[in-house]
Formats: structure tokens, sequence, C-alpha cells
């Protein structure tokens, strides 16, 4: 008769008929590589033993942001899905990490996140996954969890937090700037901003010297912005802006329309990120918080992105 423990280990390795979204995540990548770089990271971070190896925390937080739930909800599912604890090698009878386990966790990992997603860019196109020449840039807009202070004026709670104007609408909150892939849809690469930070002051950090062309909207169209792409030689598909007392051509209508088809296709992000990831609303205070929330973001899109790709 088989033993409490054979029938645990039975249930944590046993694999669907087909292959299902997560165990297709699983064997995209070398988590034996994250488990070493994260070794090193929190060796450095102060954060002390958490009684867990380091991937299956890290595997947690992708989970996390792949289904966009806080701390309390990532312990409960934990507890509550088999498949989870599978995909982060815990066994049925082992104790599962606490919200504030995950918390501190995260924490640990300011500053060294965008390396991680780096090593995950690194891991799919080991898979073959070859990104475009092309690239979008569009930021979104991320409203603040706390009550917005009176217009113009800075919240204590959330003193990093900054006002914008959207949809005729004031917000105050963040922004998610992102460079998607022309073909792919991957990101390649996300920054985190208060939301008075203009589109536009990012643009440059957004590039990353493998562009032959940029799309991006009207926002984006200044000078500046057209100079830096004219210096490196990338071809300036910036949407055109008409200025006081001067209307834009027939030809710039014309080409703002045909670039305007490829520059949308960033939106499908942004739609994944607030109806998908639950980014309707910010999670934290403060824009350290929000870069390493933005960098888990993009590496869970870019892994249940990447599961379609290599499917097609």
């Amino acid at each position: 008769m088989c033993s409490m423990k054979c029938f645990t280990e039975l249930m944590i390795t046993q694999r669907s008929k087909g292959s299902t979204r997560l165990e297709k995540i699983e064997g995209l990548v070398r988590w034996e590589r994250f488990n070493y770089r994260l070794k090193k990271i929190l060796s450095r971070s102060g954060l002390g033993p958490t009684g867990y190896e380091p991937v299956q925390l890290f595997k947690a937080l992708v989970l996390q942001n792949t289904y966009g739930l806080s701390d309390p909800q990532m312990e409960e599912m934990l507890y509550d899905r088999i498949s989870f604890r599978r995909f982060c090698g815990f066994a049925l009878n082992e104790k599962i990490p606490d919200e504030t386990t995950l918390c501190r966790f995260r924490g640990a990992l300011w500053n060294q996140t965008g390396k991680l997603f780096d090593l995950v860019m690194e891991e799919l196109m080991e898979k073959g996954i070859k990104l475009s020449s092309g690239t979008i840039i569009d930021a979104t807009v991320i409203e603040s969890s706390v009550r917005p202070p009176c217009g113009g004026e800075v919240s204590e709670k959330d003193p990093e937090a900054g006002w914008t104007r959207k949809n005729k609408k004031y917000v105050y909150g963040y922004k998610a700037h992102v460079a998607s892939d022309k073909e792919t849809g991957l990101i390649k690469r996300i920054i985190g901003t208060s939301a008075d930070v203009h589109d536009s002051q990012v643009f440059g950090q957004l590039l990353d010297g493998s562009e032959e062309e940029v799309y991006a909207d009207k926002a984006y169209g200044g000078k500046e912005n057209r100079k830096l792409l004219e210096e490196h030689g990338i071809q300036d598909k910036l949407m055109h802006k008409a200025h006081r007392g001067k209307a834009l051509s027939w030809f710039e209508k014309t080409l703002n329309s045909f670039w305007g088809k490829t520059r949308s296709g960033i939106e499908r992000i942004f739609g994944h990120f607030k109806t998908g990831m639950g980014l309707r609303q910010s999670r934290y205070r403060g824009w350290e918080k929000h870069q390493i929330h933005f960098d888990l973001m993009a590496i869970a899109y870019n892994l249940r992105r990447a599961t379609v790709l290599l499917a097609t």
C-alpha cells in the first residue's frame, strides 16, 4: 500500500495529458540559471535565509504577476492550487512561504530585476524566438492606490506619484514606459516613472541600439527625439503633430494613418496589463517598488507571450 509520502510525491509531479500554460512556461527557461543568479543577489542584499530556494520564490513572483495577485492572494493560491505548488517546486506536505516572505524577497531584488528580465530574454532567444528590427514605444498611466490629493498637490502617503492629464481627466499616479517588438509583441524594455514625467523624456532610455525603425505617437514627435533617431541611423516613424497655425499636410496625415496601424499594437500589452494582470491601480508606493513590479510584469508577460509564439 502506497504511503502518504508516495501519494504526495505523485500528486506534485504528475503532469496533465497535454501541456498546461504553466507547464509550457516552466519548459521555456533553465531555472537553475536563475537560482544561481538569485543566490548571488540575495547574498548582497542582506535579506538573510528565507528557508526556501531563491528560484522557488522567484517563480512565485512570476505566477503572482501572471495572474495579477496581491501577496495575501498569492499565499492563498499556493495553498489552494496544486499547479502553483508544482510550478514553484513545493511538495504538498511542505510549508508555503507567507506573504511577508514574498514581500521581503521582492524588495531584495531592487535594482536587479532588469538583469533578471535580460536573462529571461536570453533564454527565449535560445528557444528560437527572434526579435525584429522594429520597435514600438508608448506609455500607460496607472492610478495611485491612495486617495488623490487636491489638484496639483502631492499626497503625503504617496509623495513619489505625480499628476498628469489623460482623456481630459487628471490622474495622480505613475507611468509604465514600454518599448515592444514590432513583430513578436514582446516587451523589450520597461521603465517606471511618476505620472508627471512626459512620455518623450524617457524615449532615449527605451532604445537599446538594435532598432532600425521606431514607431510612436505624437507625444514623442519633438525635434530632440527625431534628431536622436537621425544620428543613429534609425528610421523615424514617429507620428506627426500639427502645430499652431500650421495644419498637417496630406502626406503627413497619410503617414500617421499608415504608421498608426502598427503603433497601435502596443495597446494589446497595456490592455493585458490592466485586465489580465490587475494593473488598473498601483499596488505599491514609490517609483523603486514600481520599477520592480513593472520588470516582473514584463517577465511574466513575455513568458506567457512566448508560449503562444512557439506554438505557431
